[in-house]
């Protein structure tokens, strides 16, 4: 791939990420979508293996209570309706940026007290 075709996907990933957060901007809504919602549909993956009925049921109550934070909150329709891929390219992005906040804590030189200015001072 070459470095003007990355730039156009990674310009295309910026704008659904700004514009799912346009759409996802109430904080109840936002509450409601990552503090209840996704880790409903985490615990639906984690049983599923072991209870595929009661993943189901999680994952359409966690839906269900993420529309009604579009339909009554955000006063607007939810993404994945119009976009089903959504839930994927946002979790690319999560993970995207996890892996490069890492990277960069990585790379960044230890600042950490100076071993000579140390010594100094206890003399």
């Amino acid at each position: 791939m070459s470095s003007a075709s990355k730039d156009v996907a990674a310009g295309r990933l910026d704008r659904f990420v700004a514009k799912y957060r346009r759409d996802h901007s109430n904080p109840v809504n936002h509450v409601l979508h990552v503090g209840v919602g996704w880790p409903l549909v985490a615990a639906a993956v984690l049983i599923v293996p072991f209870r595929p009925l009661w993943s189901l049921a999680l994952v359409v109550l966690a839906y269900a209570i993420m529309f009604t934070g579009h339909f009554v909150f955000e006063k607007n329709t939810p993404t994945i309706l119009k976009h089903p891929e959504t839930p994927f390219v946002i979790a690319w992005a999560v993970i995207r940026g996890i892996v490069q906040g890492a990277v960069a804590l990585v790379s960044k030189p230890f600042s950490g007290l100076d071993r000579t200015t140390e010594s100094k001072s206890v003399k």
